[in-house]
């Protein structure tokens, strides 16, 4: 998975909260390709391969995108131009956002794109257009009772919402994007993980990961009025650019790290939230949570991680886990509008054509926290 870039794409209304002239949340659902011939290329490259999208009626142009073929095999290729049907929009995205999970599926997938085997949900089987977080204006409408229009900026929700499922759709979800073809998202996982956990203003909280999620939690409790916050965090430059934000950190591969934790701690926290997804995070938040403290688990993990049972009944804490967004968008908006969220010292925009060699590369060397892929611009 890449956050990658469909330039163009029919898109459903999910609901929209107007803020002047600001945006909307969307959902997006586009058929995905369907490829003939698995090809088997282990390595990142560009192709100038045509891949058809059945399904869709098509104008009979072009236009570029990146497509997952599998592990380390992403490439550029041209894709019809679709026309959006009764009840569906066409955005023309301004920007997609690199998702940790779009890198995890890159560099140590496919886990959830269904190269081999059809999606149980979407029915997708087959090579996907990558990008699930993404942003643009709705240039077509199609025909119907839409409360759409043409040049409306809008995000995009992207998560497959299965008819009379309103209540649970985030739930074992397929992703536009990921699972089906397909920037607020980072910032609606946070909000939605920090809503579950139900913590109060007087509340300590350590959040495990500074990457874009544990970034977007802090930032999350901090527009709910909870300021007693630690970040910890490996990457100096990661630690320095949330100190910048206000925020205090650990680093957890000093040498007095576990004394610091401990002293943090003292008789224990409220809540820990893990952004981080590596297994100690797990036992090193269990400790230093007090009775009846609350873990919320917002990190996918690539492994198992065992955990003491007896440790947390003994105490009465809980774990909790928080998975994707369900109608976070407008709230997200909301927040933002209000300057809740900043992103100028964390978050970096490349352009479509360098995706691999800069925006990929960049952010497995820990270089940049997060990226944006300037598709068309905005």
């Amino acid at each position: 998975m890449v956050e990658l870039l469909v330039v163009v794409m029919r898109t459903t209304l999910l609901h929209r909260r107007r803020y002047g002239k600001r945006t909307w949340a969307m959902k997006r659902r586009l058929n995905g390709p369907r490829c003939e011939e698995q090809l088997d290329v282990r390595k990142i490259r560009q192709s100038g391969d045509v891949l058809g999208i059945p399904g869709i009626k098509q104008k009979g142009y072009e236009m570029r995108a990146w497509v997952y073929h599998g592990n380390q095999d992403l490439r550029i290729e041209d894709v019809p131009e679709p026309i959006p049907g009764p009840g569906e929009v066409r955005v023309r995205i301004a920007y997609n956002g690199i998702c940790g999970s779009d890198l995890h599926e890159i560099f140590n997938g496919p886990m959830f794109t269904p190269l081999e085997t059809a999606h149980p949900t979407t029915g997708h089987r087959g090579p996907v257009v990558l990008g699930h977080e993404a942003s643009g204006i709705v240039d077509a409408v199609g025909s119907g009772d839409i409360d759409v229009e043409v040049g409306q900026r809008v995000a995009i929700e992207p998560v497959f919402r299965v008819p009379g499922d309103d209540a649970n759709y985030n739930l074992d979800a397929a992703f536009y994007g990921l699972s089906l073809n397909g920037f607020l998202a980072d910032f609606a996982v946070a909000w939605r993980a920090v809503e579950r956990a139900d913590l109060s203003v007087d509340d300590s909280v350590v959040v495990f990961g500074g990457g874009p999620i544990g970034i977007a939690a802090a930032l999350s409790l901090r527009a709910k009025k909870i300021n007693r916050i630690v970040i910890v965090e490996p990457a100096h430059r990661r630690r320095s650019v949330v100190r910048g934000m206000g925020f205090d950190t650990l680093d957890p591969t000093s040498a007095d790290f576990r004394d610091n934790l401990a002293s943090l701690a003292g008789s224990g926290v409220q809540a820990c939230i893990n952004a981080a997804g590596v297994a100690p995070v797990m036992a090193q938040a269990i400790d230093i949570l007090a009775p009846g403290g609350k873990l919320m688990v917002v990190a996918t993990h690539l492994e198992p991680v065992p955990i003491d049972l007896n440790q947390l009944l003994m105490a009465e804490k809980t774990i909790l886990t928080s998975i994707g967004y369900r109608d976070d968008f407008p709230n997200v908006i909301e927040q933002q509008a209000r300057g809740a969220f900043p992103t100028s010292s964390w978050v970096e925009t490349v352009p479509f054509d360098a995706l691999v060699e800069t925006g990929l590369s960049r952010l497995r060397t820990g270089e940049a926290i997060k990226t944006l892929i300037e598709v068309n611009g905005g």
